[in-house]
């Protein structure tokens, strides 16, 4: 007969029963815990918006699709550039900039996300950084004026393409008012300028002639950064100058600018040995200077009294004067760290370093003029600008687009030693006194340059029956056999990354041959000739690739250091 226990199972099973579900419990428990004190975190360091209410207004688009209008704003392309007029209230103001911008403001997030994902190729890694750029902008945007803070919050709630899982659509746009801090972050130098002014002395008079101004920027989003749209955007702010700047969707500061009293500002990105301090993002701040200066004075007492987020270099012009200078900024107020240059001179110019005393110590200062391209551009520039003849809008495109080097070297199409590298994503000459602004259509300094009379755009009205101002022609480079050989090379040389990618380095070596016989001086083929010379074991021809990379591609330190080992481990 079958006999059944009563007992249960033995105490042995038992104690170990008792200890998987105790250990299920702490790790249930562990994890509910770590949910929320991640969710904790990414509420605690999330920005909150200011509560506003922006009244609908009627979305209009006209019958060529060129042209959309939304209360009293409107957004217009001509040829290949964008032209969005905005005025109001700060919040529609807001309203109007997001309901208008946001599929071009959708395309370029993409173009910025793909970077960072390059950049930090780990998810862990990339996770990390995200958490660290939490932290260390949390609560940063209490230092914006309330106006901008209502601008910024009405724009997040008309473009819903800035949310992301972790961060709300204000945060982001936030962000993306600090992209030179956020770049300066980064070991790679991605974002660099260029900008002079002169006025030379009128033939035969003492009087100075039309101070003239040249202007370029440079992203560094991959092959195609160029394509970037480009925004002149007019703001007409209740109670303030109107202005015109020159920028992209989503920025509602200002990297390139100028107001209804001739007021000019152009940032260059700056790396000093400071600290970040709580202070406004520097495109914000020169927002200020437009929207408030109706003199020189009055611009550099803004751009050295504010608090500042980081550092920064800024040219500032008035057109009226017809004078200028440049503004070096670290985020430390004080009186040696906030300096100005170029007084009484002509030209003055800067690229993306300090030259003040104060700053000759400065350790991320001095490595971006030796390691980055900025000292030798600021040298050429210096060289270009000596020239008797420079005193004229022409002149000033002919700077932009001069792709030689120091003493007239030849660099090769798209060096990044040269003012026109052939990526630039914005590129501007201005007549200050004349009130003529020109805008490079792309691609990078190449393609006309569009007119915009800003007496009409600013409605001062002085002109309102002159004829408008001429357009600046393309660079005949544009349409020759040499730029569309180096178009065909950047594409080849994409092919034989792929190529590489999938494990072939042979078919890989074939269309990077393509590429250099195409255009020999392009640094990021060398870099891929050499990763493929290195895995068909030609060692000698991989360093010799390697090095000439290390030549050409300057300022992209995290490369660099790989480089570098690779040489080594090969014996270079």
């Amino acid at each position: 007969m079958a006999r059944f226990s009563l007992s249960g199972p033995p105490k042995s099973e038992s104690a170990v029963f008792a200890l998987l579900r105790a250990a299920l419990a702490l790790v249930g428990t562990t994890f509910v815990l770590l949910a929320l004190l991640y969710s904790g975190y990414l509420n605690y360091t999330d920005l909150e918006a200011p509560a506003v209410e922006v009244g609908g207004q009627e979305f209009r688009v006209d019958t060529t699709g060129r042209e959309l209008t939304y209360g009293r704003s409107r957004l217009t392309r001509d040829g290949k550039i964008w032209r969005l007029e905005l005025a109001g209230s700060p919040e529609a103001i807001g309203d109007a900039r997001g309901r208008l911008t946001a599929r071009l403001f959708e395309q370029l997030d993409e173009r910025v996300q793909a970077r960072f994902d390059a950049r930090y190729g780990a998810w862990l890694e990339g996770w990390t950084a995200t958490m660290l750029t939490r932290w260390e902008y949390r609560d940063a945007d209490r230092n914006l004026l309330e106006a901008i803070r209502r601008e910024l919050a009405g724009m997040a709630a008309a473009m819903p393409e800035a949310q992301t899982g972790r961060a709300s659509a204000y945060h982001r746009l936030f962000l993306y008012q600090n992209f030179d801090s956020l770049a300066s972050r980064l070991d790679d130098v991605i974002v660099e300028g260029s900008a002079f002014a002169f006025s030379r002395r009128r033939t035969g008079t003492s009087e100075p002639g039309n101070l003239i101004i040249g202007r370029s920027l440079w992203f560094d989003l991959g092959t195609g950064s160029d394509e970037i749209d480009r925004i002149v955007t007019v703001v007409r702010p209740d109670g303030r100058y109107p202005f015109v700047s020159v920028g992209w969707a989503g920025l509602i500061g200002v990297v390139t600018g100028i107001n209804a009293r001739g007021i000019f500002v152009a940032l260059d990105p700056a790396r000093t040995d400071d600290p970040l301090e709580d202070g406004a993002p520097l495109p914000i701040v020169l927002r200020r200077v437009l929207e408030e200066a109706d003199t020189l004075e009055q611009a550099v007492e803004i751009l050295r009294g504010a608090p500042l987020r980081t550092a920064g270099i800024v040219l500032v012009a008035d057109g009226m004067q017809r004078k200028s200078l440049v503004v070096e900024l670290a985020p430390r107020k004080r009186e040696d760290r906030r300096v100005v240059r170029g007084e009484d001179e002509s030209p003055v110019w800067t690229t993306d370093h300090m030259l003040r005393e104060s700053f000759e110590s400065d350790l991320q200062n001095d490595w971006v003029r030796r390691y980055s391209s900025s000292g030798y551009r600021y040298d050429r520039l210096g060289e270009l600008l000596a020239k008797a003849d420079v005193d004229a809008p022409e002149d000033a495109l002919a700077v932009l687009r001069n792709r030689r080097g120091i003493g007239d070297a030849a660099l090769g199409l798209g060096n990044p030693n040269a003012q026109e590298n052939l990526a630039l994503v914005q590129a501007v000459v201005v007549d200050a006194t004349a009130m003529v602004l020109w805008v490079g259509e792309g691609p990078s300094a190449l393609g006309r340059f569009q007119a915009f009379d800003l007496p009409r755009l600013l409605g001062r009205g002085e002109r309102q029956a002159a004829a408008p101002p001429d357009d600046l022609p393309p660079d005949p480079l544009l349409f020759g056999e040499e730029y569309r050989d180096w178009l065909e090379a950047i594409e080849a040389m994409a092919h034989a990354r792929r190529l590489l990618g999938r494990g072939l380095p042979e078919r890989a070596l074939a269309s990077a041959q393509i590429a250099l016989a195409l255009a020999p001086d392009v640094g990021e083929l060398h870099r891929i000739l050499g990763d493929i010379e290195r895995e068909l074991g030609h060692a000698d021809q991989a360093i010799h690739h390697y090095r000439r990379y290390l030549e050409l591609v300057p300022g992209r330190r995290r490369e660099q250091v790989r480089v570098e080992g690779m040489i080594a481990e090969l014996g270079g």
